[in-house]
């Protein structure tokens, strides 16, 4: 299943969707390889001309968190720009770096710092839905 297959009506306001298949090399910020990904977010977006979400960059917990922060906000900000950039009304999109500040597995590992260092797509408002609260509904969602 796709981001754009989804049903609308299931969605909720705070639900995450972690993006996969999204590649950036190592201490930077830059997406070439990933241009399918971008291009099904940006037609879940015009297929759903209602929803706000929220692009949100994540590192792994090796750097510093300095280096973390500003990495991790360049690399949300690099997808929202190209979502600005195909004709996504810029009041529909904010970006923000989180660091390595919330973690999903642990860092100690590989696998865990790779499964670390991911961007996430939040839910921020469906039609005049907002989030009330900063409970979040973490759903992985893998995009083909």
């Amino acid at each position: 299943m796709s981001l754009v297959d989804l049903d609308i009506s299931s969605l909720e306001v705070g639900a995450v969707f972690k993006i996969e298949n999204l590649f950036f090399k190592a201490d930077e910020s830059k997406a070439d390889q990933s241009m399918s990904v971008i291009e099904e977010i940006y037609q879940f977006m015009i297929l759903n001309p209602d929803i706000t979400i929220e692009v949100r960059g994540h590192t792994n917990g090796a750097p510093p968190e300095k280096y973390c922060n500003q990495l991790s906000t360049a690399r949300a900000k690099t997808i929202a720009d190209r979502l600005y950039a195909k004709g996504i009304n810029s009041n529909r999109i904010t970006y923000k770096g989180y660091g390595k500040s919330q973690p999903i597995a642990s860092n100690s590992t590989k696998s865990g710092r790779k499964a670390n260092q991911r961007v996430e797509i939040k839910i921020l408002e469906i039609g005049k839905q907002f989030v009330k609260d900063q409970h979040i509904v973490q759903i992985l969602f893998r995009l083909a």
